[in-house]
């Protein structure tokens, strides 16, 4: 990406660079979850945050650049959760694919903003648009495919960067219809993810 938002952090990552940097992304993820994403400004988060505007400036050029940060955030808070989730190896490939459905879903439940921004892709930046490569997020997937299920690599990266669209586009749909998440959203982004993932895998 070209756009001075993809050249933030501006200021030295000094200790207390990146606790005003995280006290920034986390005020903007709590106004962007309270109002939505359209209508973050720097004077919001200021105020949120209790910086001078002039400050919020020096880490971030503007407001696309820290949209751009919540959604850089959320990627790789989400590759952390599967982490966790995938510590442990699932006894069936069902069972994988069901975790990792889960652990999405959970990220949309924890993370304030991420309805709004998604994981960074939904943030309008014309052609500089950010691209999310699932088989980057959902690593610690491919890798339980390939550890637990003797899936080979290349083919358990297409399966992610094939399945992980449509099971974000699924969740994130469960979470518009209601603030707990719909249910039968869920369990859609479930069998659509296991018949993907099957598809793909053979």
């Amino acid at each position: 990406m070209s756009t001075d938002a993809a050249d933030v952090p501006r200021a030295p990552l000094t200790p207390v660079a990146a606790r005003r940097m995280a006290q920034i992304v986390d005020a903007a993820a709590r106004i962007v979850a309270e109002r939505g994403a359209e209508r973050l400004t720097t004077a919001a988060i200021a105020q949120a945050t209790g910086l001078a505007i002039g400050s919020v400036y020096r880490y971030f050029p503007d407001r696309v650049a820290i949209l751009v940060e919540l959604g850089r955030r959320s990627r790789e808070r989400l590759t952390r959760r599967l982490d966790d989730a995938f510590r442990l190896g699932q006894p069936t490939l069902e069972q994988t694919i069901d975790a990792f459905v889960d652990a999405v879903a959970q990220h949309y439940r924890a993370e304030p903003g991420v309805r709004s921004v998604g994981l960074g892709d939904r943030i309008d930046l014309g052609a500089d648009r950010e691209r999310c490569h699932w088989s980057e997020i959902a690593a610690p997937v491919v890798d339980a495919l390939v550890r637990d299920h003797a899936v080979p690599r290349p083919v358990a990266t297409v399966a992610l960067e094939t399945t992980g669209p449509m099971v974000d586009a699924l969740v994130e749909l469960a979470f518009r219809a209601s603030a707990t998440a719909e249910p039968t959203f869920l369990q859609h982004a479930r069998l659509v993810a296991r018949g993907s993932i099957r598809r793909n895998v053979g």
